[in-house]
């Protein structure tokens, strides 16, 4: 049974077959190899035109010579005077040609030497402020004497360069004179006996506990003498240090018994 369209159907459909046949058409064109033998067209060296020719025997410069636009350097347009600008300095001022102030007198104290695998490090203390600082090798000072560079260093040595020259500092060794006195450790300040009739029976034995508390008072030290060895001052300091740390444990327990 056939469709029946309306009038106003007809049209679309009439469209849509047209499009489907025009298809149909050329899907049968191209399967049959149509446009297929389709080639560019050989190269024709006949057919390019022949390139102008120039000749450049009448052509001339419209500058002028060197010497016509010398004005323009004797009296410059965007200067304020038209005078020339002085010739530069070759890039260097009088303060850079100047020679460099010469360098301080190296004048520190070796007081530490710090030595290791992968860091080699100086501390030294300044003569005249008095203000330690590290330095690592090949590092310079700070301060007045930057001037002086660590090019060498030892377990008792550093050596240091500048430009009066090298300059050895020696490890400075504690002689055992000068400093400070240990400080004193106060006892802790007992409570008051209680009150009782027989006070003055009592008073004794109060005064006897006082004078046990009392610390014992640091000795005064000799001063090492000057011709020791370093070995024999190294010595007794170390036993002098452990005499006073005798004494102070012992201060320690009796302040803790009472």
């Amino acid at each position: 049974m056939l469709a029946r369209f309306t009038p106003s159907q007809r049209l679309p459909v009439l469209l849509a077959a047209t499009a489907a046949l025009w298809a149909l058409l050329f899907l049968f064109a191209a399967m049959a190899g149509f446009g297929g033998r389709y080639r560019l067209h050989p190269d024709d060296p006949s057919l390019v035109p022949p390139l102008p020719r120039i000749d450049l025997s009448q052509a001339h410069s419209p500058l002028e010579t060197l010497d016509a636009y010398a004005a323009i350097g004797q009296r410059p347009l965007f200067n304020a005077d038209r005078r020339p600008a002085p010739p530069p300095s070759n890039g260097k001022s009088d303060a850079d040609s100047a020679p460099p102030p010469p360098a301080a007198p190296l004048e520190v104290a070796l007081t530490s030497v710090v030595m290791t695998k992968d860091v080699q490090i100086a501390i030294v203390t300044d003569n005249k402020s008095g203000r330690s600082q590290s330095v690592r090798l090949g590092n310079s000072l700070e301060g007045d004497q930057s001037g002086w560079k660590l090019v060498e260093l030892e377990p008792r040595k550093a050596v240091f360069e500048g430009s009066q020259g090298r300059s050895e500092v020696e490890l400075r060794v504690f002689d055992g004179s000068g400093g400070q006195p240990p400080t004193p450790v106060a006892a802790a300040p007992s409570a008051p006996p209680a009150r009782s009739p027989r006070g003055a029976a009592n008073a004794p034995a109060a005064t006897e506990q006082k004078q046990e508390t009392t610390p014992e008072q640091p000795a005064v030290q000799q001063p090492i003498p000057a011709d020791m060895s370093p070995e024999q001052r190294s010595e007794m300091i170390r036993k002098r240090i452990e005499e006073r740390r005798r004494q102070m444990r012992e201060e320690a327990e009796r302040n803790n018994s009472k």
